[in-house]
């Protein structure tokens, strides 16, 4: 028996190296969690009350008579941060990132916009690495310190696979600091003052986080959306947009440009995309609402892998019945299932496709341990 735990955990080592590695096709993983996702996410009443989207769309630009294609005249986001501001934002996160000079006036109109709202304001960031050339850094990192807003990167985390089985939507963001030492986008603005004033301080953990999802209300949004043109410039006698004491987003919304697959938005008739802002919404909204999940480290999964794999082997080897063992086989899959519904809701969500390949591979190995070992 000290041989078969052996190969159990050899085993069990393997599945999880190549699970946490990306070497295991993650669709099946990802298909359950979608599932759970669908059925047992948090589904708000109403709209989020404490966050607002503001986008930047084509027909607001053409609207305010500009290109209706990114990027964004810059004098215009001045103004638009600077009315934001002044409709009550508690706080404000740009979800836009400046790496090269445009019209110089412009510029400093945006500059002095960020610097002077009565609001405070996080800008998107992104590390050195992802820019081409040292201007471009020297232009990113002079033109946050000018403003003197913080900044907050804004890497979301799509899934990713060697063996590509899956939809590759956003499941993820980090809220760890990046190379160049940029919290996310979300956690600098749920650090702010003001935010933790009003929310109470949060313990963000660090490094990647699997989103909480919200799902929309019956009939509405999980946001209140407004574009930019309706701040700016808002029709007569339309009721104006409800910004005061909330944390605004203003994000881009252009086709085909940060748009992102969502896991929640399974069963859909056609692939649904949100823009990048949305996301950030997603996560800022489970930072203040204190939600976030287990996550397993590569010690805790292994040693969850293990005690699957010894039990299937011990049963196998108990029963030593070829049909017995595959109704256990059946029989311990639909379990492993069943539990990720609590396991999910307590929001420790189960490896579910490694734990059922453990529970097969390990009742496979006990039966054919015990054949070898018996005489023919």
């Amino acid at each position: 028996m000290a041989a078969l735990a052996v190969l159990i955990a050899l085993e069990a080592l393997a599945i999880n190296y190549l699970g946490r590695n990306n070497y295991l096709p993650e669709g099946s993983e990802h298909w359950t969690e979608d599932w759970l996702i669908h059925y047992f996410s948090p589904r708000l009443a109403g709209p989020h009350k404490a966050i607002a989207l503001v986008l930047v769309d084509a027909e607001s630009l053409e609207k305010a008579g500009l290109p209706s294609m990114p990027p964004a005249d810059r004098a215009w986001l001045g103004k638009l941060i600077a009315a934001v501001a002044d409709a009550g934002a508690l706080a404000i996160g740009v979800d836009f990132y400046f790496k090269t000079p445009t019209d110089p006036a412009k510029d400093e109109s945006l500059i002095a916009a960020i610097r002077d709202a009565k609001a405070p304001v996080v800008i998107a960031a992104v590390d050195d690495a992802y820019l081409q050339t040292d201007a471009q850094r020297r232009f990113q990192r002079e033109f946050i310190e000018r403003t003197g807003a913080r900044p907050g990167h804004i890497y979301l985390k799509r899934s990713k696979e060697v063996f590509s089985l899956g939809d590759r939507a956003t499941r993820g963001i980090d809220h760890g600091p990046s190379a160049q030492g940029y919290r996310s986008l979300t956690s600098t603005i749920a650090s702010l003052a003001q935010v933790a004033s009003a929310f109470g301080p949060r313990d963000i953990p660090d490094g990647a986080q699997r989103i909480d999802w919200l799902l929309e209300p019956e009939g509405s949004e999980t946001f209140a959306r407004y574009p930019a043109h309706e701040i700016l410039f808002p029709q007569a006698g339309a009721q104006a947009p409800d910004l005061k004491g909330k944390i605004v987003l203003i994000g881009p919304d252009f086709t085909g440009q940060d748009q992102h697959t969502l896991p929640y938005s399974l069963g859909a008739g056609q692939a649904m995309v949100f823009p990048g802002v949305f996301v950030q919404g997603q996560a800022l909204a489970q930072i203040l609402d204190n939600r976030f999940f287990y996550n397993w480290t590569a010690q805790g999964q292994f040693a969850l892998l293990l005690c699957i794999g010894l039990l299937g082997a011990w049963t196998a080897w108990s029963l030593h019945n070829t049909r017995a063992d595959v109704a256990l086989g059946i029989a311990g899959t639909l379990l492993i299932v069943a539990l990720s519904v609590p396991f999910f809701i307590a929001r420790a969500p189960l490896p579910t496709a490694l734990a059922i390949l453990a529970w097969g591979a390990s009742i496979w190995t006990g039966q054919q341990f015990r054949a070898l070992r018996e005489p023919a």
